[in-house]
């Protein structure tokens, strides 16, 4: 018999949420890390779908499956977190069987040569004030109605202005 899923009430929220808090407790997590709460809410879920009744018993036997699937998913994926900030590859080894290049010849000098920013942000210098606004306001991440509205600019003038700097 297939059953209709229901979103849990906010009192089943909050019991969930204290429930998943306390195995953080117990594993001495913070839960400022938003992958692992996901991760233990996406197991505590896994374990509900398979038999919602077994949490409205007085056996507690859903919680307590709920309990150690949490615990385990938590466990593996710290794991995995830890793999990817911990690891380390040597730089003496090839970067693939294919390319027989070691990877610390494909490092650039800490000291690098900066001369293409350099020449870059000269030639910006070196335009008009508006074309050097544009192109400043979208290197720094804005769009181009931000743009528009910031220097209170009309269409025409901004794509003019946004067409020259697409030519650069």
């Amino acid at each position: 018999m297939k059953y209709k899923q229901r979103d849990f009430s906010p009192r089943e929220q909050r019991l969930i949420h204290k429930f998943i808090k306390d195995i953080f407790c117990d594993q001495h997590l913070s839960d400022s890390n938003g992958d692992l709460y996901q991760c233990a809410w996406e197991a505590f879920l896994s374990v509900y779908r398979d038999n919602p009744s077994s949490f409205s018993s007085s056996s507690f036997r859903g919680w307590k499956r709920a309990y150690l699937i949490i615990w385990d998913a938590l466990v593996e994926t710290k794991r995995q977190n830890s793999f990817w900030l911990y690891s380390q590859a040597s730089l003496d080894q090839e970067v693939s069987e294919e390319v027989q290049v070691s990877r610390i010849q494909l490092l650039q000098a800490p000291h690098g040569d900066f001369q293409n920013s350099v020449c870059f942000h000269d030639y910006l210098q070196n335009m008009d004030r508006d074309i050097r606004r544009t192109a400043y306001g979208l290197i720094n991440g804005g769009s181009i109605e931000e743009i528009r509205s910031y220097y209170n600019w009309d269409h025409d003038y901004l794509l003019m202005c946004d067409k020259e700097v697409i030519e650069v």
